[in-house]
């Protein structure tokens, strides 16, 4: 994982995941609703065009049938127009029209120039000129089909030179496209017959009664999304009526699509906001709680290095109350003038010694109060290791412990000698005093219990690192400073700052290296300093030695 992805705090890292996660769920919902939405617009499609082609082949039977029973009537009403004797004729044609079940069409009985000589209902008149139609029937010799705007014709010549004409207008023409086809449109869309070229105008049967068809055409089958003159989108279909000259044609807007296909959307968009709604919610109530966590880990910090500070600032008072009270005995004593001169060249050098350690803890929180600044130079690091195990002599004897070096990597780096070799004596006088006097919980001055106080430092290389190791034999860490051993004011002696681990690390640091601790196989502490940069040097005999 990228190392400034870790670097974030964990409370803006879990948002950010949160947002990432409510985007994912969003786009992934949107695709779903999205692919959803054209399934359901393409049912809908393809159950209209099933409808209107199904609806089309009907039509066409009940048509034929209509043109058939009008050549059936018009041979019924063969008579001689010319006596002018109607009446046979008449209640012919009402028992006729009376017994047909096929259709509800007005008739009507024209002379040769296109009269109406007889109508039922009364006053009924096509809307085309009758004249053209009495003419194209006998020119036909045979009943047809004609469409205008707003009625459909079926005529047939009658013996002579007569015909008779059946009109379906829009008060009658409902039930021409049948009950599926009128639900689909819901009053909103319309249904038409046309004809196919366009050229002779549309029949006017609308199921929402407007008073013109819409201008909206494909003119030959098929289904496809036109916008009228104001723009509106509309779903056309049309599909031809076999057998006859005609189409029929559905026209629906567009927002009545959208409409039925919004409500089985409504479930998948519930759950789709549901889920980026929890999304949300889930990872802002656990970036809170992060943060309340981190801000009382932060608390919890600060109290410990407030408690820290203070066992430091009690011990750091502790350590110069000593070093002022023995100063203070040694000029008393040197001011007295009763001392001999052999005594008081011991108490002058007990004052210098005493005057030394307030220094090192003045230096210890000097060094510590602002980070190390290195002189590097080329450095052997297994000589700065000798020279850290040689300054630590006279701590060693007075822990009864004995000092092994096993210093074979040859190793020469760019680092700061001086800070470098005082890092390398604090590793190995805590190793010291994790053995000597009172480490494994004897009280001080007791005669110490015998065992093993043994401390090894080794080097050795790892390609271009090199690796010293402090092994010690004493009590080992304790669990509870485990975690917390270089950080600041932390310290499992009797006495001591806290701070010589803590220094030791931030001059690791500084050479680009690091610092841990863990427990040593068969008891005791190990701790490892790894450093980068390491370059071989002229070979060498193998140092070991044992103090």
């Amino acid at each position: 994982m990228n190392r400034a992805l870790l670097r974030l705090r964990p409370g803006y890292l879990v948002l950010a995941l949160t947002l990432f996660a409510a985007a994912a769920v969003g786009g992934t919902g949107a695709i779903l609703i999205s692919r959803a939405r054209a399934a359901a617009v393409g049912a809908v499609l393809e159950r209209d065009s099933l409808l209107v082609h199904q609806r089309a082949h009907l039509l066409s039977t009940e048509l034929t049938r209509l043109v058939s029973e009008m050549g059936r009537l018009s041979r019924l009403a063969e008579v001689d127009l010319a006596d002018g004797n109607m009446e046979p004729e008449k209640r012919v044609l009402r028992i006729a029209r009376r017994d047909s079940a096929l259709f509800s069409a007005a008739i009507a009985i024209l002379d040769a120039q296109g009269q109406v000589l007889w109508s039922e209902p009364q006053g009924i008149r096509p809307r085309v000129a009758g004249a053209g139609l009495v003419r194209r029937a006998h020119d036909l010799r045979g009943p047809f089909l004609e469409l205008t705007v707003g009625e459909l014709i079926a005529a047939a010549p009658i013996a002579g030179y007569g015909a008779i004409v059946g009109t379906v207008g829009p008060e009658r023409g409902h039930d021409l496209f049948g009950e599926a086809l009128r639900e689909a449109i819901r009053e909103e869309g319309e249904l038409s017959l046309v004809t196919p070229s366009g050229q002779t105008g549309d029949v006017a049967i609308f199921s929402d009664g407007r008073p013109e068809p819409s201008e909206l055409r494909l003119g030959q089958e098929g289904q496809e999304w036109q916008r009228d003159g104001a723009g509106v989108l509309h779903l056309v279909t049309e599909a031809a009526v076999p057998g006859t000259p005609l189409s029929l044609r559905m026209v629906i807007p567009a927002r009545l699509v959208d409409r039925e296909v919004a409500g089985p959307l409504r479930t998948l968009e519930a759950i789709v906001g549901g889920a980026l709604l929890l999304a949300l919610l889930g990872g802002a109530l656990l970036a809170l709680g992060i943060h309340r966590l981190e801000r009382a880990e932060v608390e919890v910090q600060k109290s410990r290095e407030l408690a820290a500070m203070g066992k430091t600032a009690a011990a750091i008072a502790h350590e110069v109350k000593n070093s002022l009270n023995g100063l203070s005995v040694a000029l008393d004593l040197l001011a007295s003038g009763r001392a001999a001169p052999e005594a008081a060249r011991a108490v002058h050098s007990q004052a210098r010694s005493e005057v030394a350690r307030l220094r090192d803890v003045a230096e210890d929180l000097t060094l510590f109060a602002a980070p190390p600044r290195l002189a590097l130079a080329d450095a052997d690091l297994d000589a700065l290791c000798a020279q850290a195990a040689a300054a630590c002599t006279e701590l060693a004897r007075d822990c009864g412990a004995r000092v092994e070096t096993d210093l074979s990597s040859g190793a020469r780096l760019p680092a700061d000698p001086g800070k470098l070799v005082s890092a390398l004596v604090n590793l190995v006088r805590n190793g010291l005093e994790a053995m000597g006097p009172g480490a494994f919980g004897e009280p001080l001055g007791a005669r110490p219990a015998p065992r093993e106080r043994r401390l090894t430092l080794a080097t050795r290389r790892e390609g271009s690192q090199a690796v010293v190791t402090v092994s010690d034999t004493g009590a080992g860490i304790p669990a509870e400073v485990r975690a917390r051993l270089f950080e600041p004011f932390v310290t499992t002696k009797r006495t001591g700052t806290g701070l010589g681990l803590a220094i030791c690390r931030r001059v690791v640091e500084a050479h680009g290296g690091t610092v841990s601790a863990a427990d040593r196989e068969g008891g005791g502490t190990r701790v490892t300093v790894v450093l980068p940069g390491a370059a071989a040097r002229a070979p060498a005999a193998r140092e070991r030695t044992a103090t």
